[in-house]
């Protein structure tokens, strides 16, 4: 089957630049630089400050109103920069080898460094002063926005360093990290891996090969799975490189930084996702303890497969059935639209929003860099959908899963820009809640137990992500810095790591391991995030949590539940009015659907003593200390 036919369209930028030699571009391009050099100027004042910054009072009202006009003038000034380069990366996303587009990323990146730079001063300024002279400035208008970033930013306040060596972090970066991470971007939408099936071998793209991997014939998925496995089989130095250029990077920062207070590899994105330590220690007993939950998964999938254990290549094969069902795009975008719209009709409305204006992108070629993300431009505040399209139930999953996430962004866009940076822990709120409102609809309208599985498929996959994939992601990275701290490691060592870390999340499901999943998955070589994982198991507990809400709350939820996504920029993630019920969310949500689910399935998750372990991760997120008497190791599951 031409899986080309089914594929989505390409998406329309026009509404912010033609191209990179458009006028437009030209102009914002030309403004970014000229208001640089006029922050760069006006960032000698507060870089003559620094050293005074604790002895700052409230009745530097001098100092204040400049720091205003200051915070204006970035403010600015970074959004033009951000919209600049969201349009290159989408350039580069549909066509890895547009060079003109390689080159003005990197002179964005040059200017956005440089932009970084000249902040420092004021940044560590509103860090290092008395609550008196910050809150003065809190109460501005220019500064109000900021509140929570700020707070947050006093926290960190024991790890930061002199004006001096701040601004050299900040400019090395861009040849550093940044460098690194764009190496694996040229790379991974330049590979091309020959596909052998039916005794015939086709050249082509990451993106397009990973579409093999949800065909329904076994031997085209395994004949995708090695063709990519053996391209980046030639990248395995490179890859190698980059991760331990970019955790050797992050490591040395670490220790520099360690001065007055030892800063953990995990402290970053604990404190990026703001969540505690207790919080991520106690979420991840609970999913090693319930790893049977997504074992079990697997083997459902292989017995409904009729395999002994599923391969790898097999983790994103439809649900069996007597046809290769396709969905075209229009069915799909009609399938979401309809879920969204039984929410509330205001949601179903902005998926005609992002149709009518060509805001998806979901063509299949050769040159596409593999994966799909929801980006925007913060000058008109709208978002964005990338994806490579080709027609199975698990695109209709992703191009939900995106829409999600560009419908949190739309209903955030009124809100300051500062106010709209939400941590990937709840990034993934709206992404998975919209998932699962889509899969509820599929089996809503399921009319055979054939239709009814193939949609269950999907909660399957998800229990097998969440609870095996995103956790063996977490145990590679964390045992990947603790070596990377005493030196560098060779391919195989990576290598060795990785199929250890999916031994221990898959135990004996699969009938092998992926020992290049740290070459293939971009979330290891992204150069700003580190630990790209655990965030989305958070998310997906919070999402169904929310989602458990939808039938409790009745016409009052949607309103709530845009309330709660607008919130979720400037609050902890125990905020957002989860503190009190959270662990009744993850009970209700994850529980409740998985019990459901697998008694439609014809098995019984009743011998697993989840509960505990759901009462045991909120205690210690709460700060208790008392483990429950009561606590044991899952039981089995048994399937009837």
């Amino acid at each position: 089957m031409n899986r080309e036919n089914f594929q989505g369209p390409h998406w329309n930028n026009d509404s912010e630049y033609r191209n990179l030699d458009s006028a437009e571009f030209a102009a914002d391009l030309d403004l970014l630089n000229k208001s640089i050099v006029r922050i760069i100027e006006q960032s000698a004042l507060f870089d003559a400050e620094v050293e005074r910054a604790g002895q700052l009072s409230e009745k530097e009202i001098e100092l204040i109103e400049a720091a205003c006009r200051f915070r204006r003038s970035t403010d600015e000034a970074f959004v033009l920069g951000a919209n600049l380069g969201t349009f290159v990366s989408c350039l580069l996303s549909v066509d890895g080898g547009h060079a003109q587009a390689r080159q003005m990323q990197a002179v964005l990146r040059q200017q956005m460094t440089r932009l970084g730079e000249a902040v420092t001063s004021l940044d560590l300024i509103m860090t290092k002063s008395p609550d008196a002279f910050a809150n003065a400035c809190l109460a501005r208008a220019e500064f109000s926005p900021h509140r929570f970033l700020i707070a947050k930013e006093r926290e960190w306040a024991p790890f930061l360093l002199s004006l001096e060596s701040e601004k050299m972090l900040t400019r090395f970066a861009v040849n550093g990290p940044s460098a690194w991470g764009t190496l694996y971007d040229n790379i991974s939408s330049s590979l091309q891996c020959a596909v052998v099936f039916n005794g015939k071998s086709e050249s082509m793209g990451l993106a397009r090969a990973a579409g093999g991997l949800q065909s329904a014939d076994p031997q085209e998925r395994q004949a995708s799975f090695r063709g990519i496995n053996a391209a980046w089989e030639t990248q395995r130095e490179s890859c190698a490189s980059i991760l331990n250029a970019l955790a050797g990077w992050r490591l040395d920062n670490y220790r520099t930084r360690s001065a007055k207070k030892p800063l953990h590899f995990l402290d970053q994105p604990l404190y990026s996702n703001h969540i505690s330590g207790r919080t991520l220690d106690a979420m991840m007993q609970v999913v090693e303890g319930s790893a049977e939950v997504g074992r079990q998964a697997v083997r459902i999938k292989a017995k409904e497969m009729k395999l002994a254990a599923l391969g790898p290549w097999d983790l994103f094969a439809p649900a069996p059935s007597e046809s290769e069902t396709k969905i075209s795009f229009d069915e799909a975008i009609e399938l979401v639209r309809s879920a969204f719209a039984d929410v509330d009709p205001e949601m179903g409305e902005f998926v005609d929003v992002m149709v009518s204006n060509g805001w998806i992108e979901g063509t299949v070629s050769n040159n596409k860099r593999p994966g799909a993300y929801c980006t925007r431009f913060a000058k008109s505040r709208t978002p964005r959908v990338y994806m490579t399209y080709k027609g199975s139930l698990e695109d209709v999953g992703t191009l939900a899963h995106e829409l999600g996430h560009a419908f949190h962004n739309w209903v955030m866009r009124d809100l300051p820009i500062p106010e709209t940076y939400y941590p990937m822990t709840l990034a993934e709120t709206a992404s998975i809640f919209a998932e699962t409102v889509v899969s509820d609809v599929l089996l809503k309208k399921a009319k055979t137990a054939a239709e009814k599985r193939q949609v269950l498929w999907g909660d399957l996959g998800s229990a097998e992500a969440f609870l095996l994939n995103i956790p063996a992601r977490f145990w590679f990275e964390k045992s990947f810095y603790e070596k990377r701290s005493e030196r560098t490691l060779s391919p195989d060592e990576l290598s060795t790591l990785m199929s250890d870390s999916w031994k221990r999340a898959y135990g004996d499901t699969l009938s092998e391991m992926n020992p290049l999943f740290w070459c293939s998955k971009l979330h290891f070589h992204i150069s700003g995030t580190s630990f790209y994982n655990f965030p989305y198991t958070f998310g997906y507990l919070f999402a169904l949590g929310v989602y458990a809400q939808r039938e409790k709350q009745g016409k009052d939820f949607y309103r709530n539940y845009v309330n709660l996504l607008r919130d979720t920029g400037p609050h902890e993630c125990r905020g957002c009015g989860t503190q009190t019920p959270r662990r009744e969310y993850f009970r209700e949500g994850f529980l409740e659907r998985f019990d459901c689910h697998c008694r439609t399935a014809n098995c019984s998750l009743l011998e697993i003593d989840l509960r505990s372990w759901i009462e045991y991760v909120f205690l210690l997120a709460e700060g208790g200390k008392t483990k429950p008497a009561a606590l044991g190791q899952p039981a089995i599951v048994k399937w009837v």
